[in-house]
């Protein structure tokens, strides 16, 4: 793989992921990194022309689909990008004939994506090729492609064949049923129905046929197979003579939030067709670029003195843009996004401890929407809570639509046993239900969003920490509450006791919800005593809360300042691990066991260190460095959402060089030369990390009370990062050198403190301030 940091502009310098070779194999990697979308739908890279070991995939957010004994998924759904192309009878591939002059491109700035080369047939005839697409940011329900043939050194004839192949599956399961299909006036319309949630949709396929320029209709027949609908288009061209094919794709469904049932779906797709249909290609790709250049505007990180890793922090950003669902507040954003079928297209903890803190503090609206989400399934959570004994709202570790635990029991084979290894997050790893509540208190914190919260944010916190409470242990012998049986966020460590995240974390959500109940005794009285009575909340467990909260048992550091991950941790054996830090993710298995790493001092991913770097004012600097230089050597980073939290602390804590070398390791989880990195989809909760890695950690901003806090410590190759944040309703630009911070107040409803060095300003215009 290349990546090219210019274009021959200024424009895009920093802007363009290039691939610069053809290579079939490595088909699913760029399917992922180039992948498109809106929030709505999502369509992987996948070429016009089929190969062995892609993955072609489109995805609409928000539609599952679940066969009995399996869990839910989100659905595959039909192609309608692929198009088969004949040059005199010969079927193009690219893996036949010669490349010449081959690039595929993703432009970040503008959400396009174009390939274009040269290509000779096995007959000898030279063809040019070039094919632009994109997912319209403008019109969520539109996805447009164009493809250019020009021969160079003959004239012919050509045949492309183009429609919508429902017989797409995920991993071979064939969620679509056969659905109609027709043509209506010029337009391919396929009608299909999910197989359990029944579901329906309606696509609707226009081409538009040019030679020269010239609009012209070409020769047409029609093909309908099982779960297939095509149209066969023949025509001749002359040589150099250029035929430009557009294709645009209307998309709709029973599930979109505006869908009312009164209205006919296929009416609103034709709608929507007819719309774009009448639509030059160049407005329509305008309007696209118009809504990209007003979200860099609000979004856009700059980063001075590093090509790649400038282009690194706009591909996360990039991609967290195109992940949001921001037409439907029931739907948030996946483990993957909607660029792949990883992790069946469910939710976990991502969204709130790694993504939501970008959207908190660029796009506060959309945190709200995300936020929504689970309030949305609060009832799926209190279902759980209830099938497992406990009280209040128990959130899903995997969650789809309702809510209800999506988390699949069995997973990968045992290298020693043979045996599938059983997958107990779903049941043990509880952690996410404090995490979800981390979140809305953070987004209540960096707006001061007091309606949200009491429409939404404060019945979901106070639910939990009834969880929580119907949760503890109590041990008599230790006169002390405790959580047992679980799994914190390393999972290569599981029913353990009395993980200090998880035991951390709870107590600072009992002394929220308590501090939280005096706040609006004393400002909004009147909302909580209507709370109360919604929830059953009478004085008698409010006082249990208080007593829970100073009771539960909270790990404490020893002589070495090293808080134990979870009773039992510094008994576990110790391995050598330099092999594996040395080599590449889950390579631990080739070599050991299941239960042998379980019972080895070797983590997955953050732990303690993550706790420390959620609950940062709870530990005093020392304490923070002391289990970071503990922990790292002991993790392999086999998850991604690790390196981009390890250098967020690293950075905080000044040691540089480690933090740059953790970040970097994040920024290639997808965009390195790992060919398999990234098959299944993209890392989303990487992407957020990296995101955090620079702003909470190298710009080391954080929100103390009411006080911005900046204390930055840049890599030394960055002459400058700049960014915007947001808040408290305020707006400002923040500029950071190796020796100046400016801050620019560019929207200010308050005006709010911010510390450097220990010194307070009030900023209403702007400042530079020597740090």
């Amino acid at each position: 793989m290349s990546i090219s940091y210019e274009a021959g502009e200024d424009f895009y310098k920093n802007w363009i992921i290039e691939e610069t070779a053809f290579k079939k194999e490595n088909q699913a990697k760029f399917e992922t990194i180039f992948s498109l979308g809106n929030g709505y739908m999502g369509l992987r890279a996948s070429a016009e022309e089929t190969y062995p070991k892609e993955r072609r995939g489109f995805y609409i957010a928000g539609i599952f689909d679940e066969f009995s004994g399996e869990v839910t998924e989100m659905p595959n759904l039909p192609d309608w990008i692929r198009t088969e192309i004949y040059i005199n009878g010969e079927l193009f591939k690219l893996d036949k004939g010669q490349i010449f002059e081959y690039s595929r491109k993703l432009n970040l700035k503008d959400g396009l994506l174009i390939r274009d080369f040269h290509w000779e047939s096995p007959n000898g005839e030279m063809v040019e090729f070039s094919f632009e697409r994109f997912i319209s940011l403008n019109n969520l329900h539109t996805g447009v492609s164009k493809i250019e043939i020009k021969p160079l050194n003959f004239s012919g004839e050509i045949k492309l064949i183009s429609g919508f192949d429902g017989r797409v599956s995920n991993s071979g399961t064939q969620h679509l049923k056969e659905g109609e299909k027709r043509l209506i006036e010029d337009y391919i319309v396929y009608q299909p129905e999910t197989q359990q949630s029944e579901i329906k949709m309606s696509f609707g396929l226009h081409h538009d046929f040019y030679k020269n320029q010239e609009k012209f209709e070409p020769q047409k027949d029609f093909k309908a197979e099982r779960r297939r609908i095509k149209r066969v288009y023949e025509f001749n061209l002359k040589q150099k003579e250029k035929a430009t094919i557009i294709k645009r794709l209307s998309a709709f469904t029973n599930k979109d939030k505006d869908f009312r049932e009164d209205e006919d779906l296929e009416d609103k797709m034709i709608d929507n067709l007819i719309n774009i249909r009448d639509t030059a290609y160049k407005e329509l790709k305008e309007n696209h670029l118009q809504k990209w250049r007003s979200v860099w505007e609000e979004s856009d990180f700059k980063i001075s003195g590093s090509d790649f890793d400038q282009l690194a922090l706009r591909f996360a950003i990039f991609h967290l843009i195109q992940m949001i669902p921001v037409h439907d507040d029931r739907i948030s954003i996946a483990a993957k996004g909607l660029s792949g079928e990883g992790y069946k297209g469910h939710v976990f903890w991502d969204t709130e401890v790694f993504i939501l803190p970008f959207f908190i503090y660029t796009h506060p609206e959309v945190a709200r929407n995300l936020l929504k989400y689970r309030y949305h399934t609060l009832a799926g959570a209190r279902q759980k809570a209830q099938n497992n004994g406990y009280q209040g709202a128990m959130f899903a570790w995997e969650s789809a639509e309702t809510g209800q635990e999506t988390t699949p029991k069995y997973g990968a084979v045992d290298i020693l046993t043979g045996e599938e290894i059983r997958i107990w997050c779903g049941e043990i790893e509880q952690h996410i239900t404090v995490d979800i509540q981390y979140a809305f208190d953070q987004y209540f914190q960096a707006t001061g969003d007091i309606e949200f919260m009491k429409e939404y944010g404060f019945e979901v916190f106070l639910a939990s920490t009834r969880f929580w409470a119907s949760r503890l242990e109590y041990n008599q012998g230790q006169d002390r509450y405790e959580i047992n049986n679980v799994m914190g966020p390393d999972e290569y460590k599981e029913h353990i006791d009395n993980n200090a995240f998880i035991n951390y974390m709870v107590h600072w959500q009992f002394e929220k919800a308590l501090a939280y109940i005096k706040y609006l005794k004393k400002e909004e009285e009147a909302y909580l005593n209507e709370i109360k009575d919604e929830l059953n909340l009478k004085e008698e467990e409010i006082k249990d809360w208080a007593n829970k909260r100073d009771n539960i048992f909270i790990p404490k550091s020893d002589d070495n300042n090293i808080i134990p991950q979870f009773e039992g941790f510094q008994d576990l054996k110790e391995i050598d691990l330099t092999k594996y830090k040395q080599g590449d993710v889950g390579d631990i298995f080739d070599d050991l066991g299941w239960e042998e790493i379980t019972e080895s001092k070797v983590s997955k991913q953050a732990d303690v260190v993550m706790l420390t770097h959620l609950l940062e004012e709870v530990f005093d600097e020392e304490i923070i460095k002391a289990n970071f230089d503990y922990y790292e050597p002991l993790t392999l980073h086999d998850s991604s959402l690790s390196p981009g939290i390890h250098a967020a602390v690293a950075a905080k804590l000044g040691e540089i060089d480690k933090a740059y070398n953790l970040f970097q390791r994040a920024a290639r989880i997808d965009l390195g030369r790992n060919m398999a990195s990234s098959d299944a989809g993209l890392h989303a909760a990487s992407l957020g990390a990296l995101w955090q890695s620079v702003v909470f950690g190298f710009a080391g901003l954080r929100l103390k009370g009411d006080v911005l806090q900046i204390d930055p410590h840049l890599p030394n190759r960055w002459n400058m990062v700049s960014f915007n944040i947001n808040v408290k309703q305020n707006k400002y630009k923040v500029s950071i050198t190796q020796e100046n911070i400016k801050i620019e107040a560019i929207n200010i409803k308050e005006i709010i403190p911010i510390q450097v060095n220990n010194q307070v300003y009030e900023i209403e215009d702007s400042q530079k301030i020597k740090y």
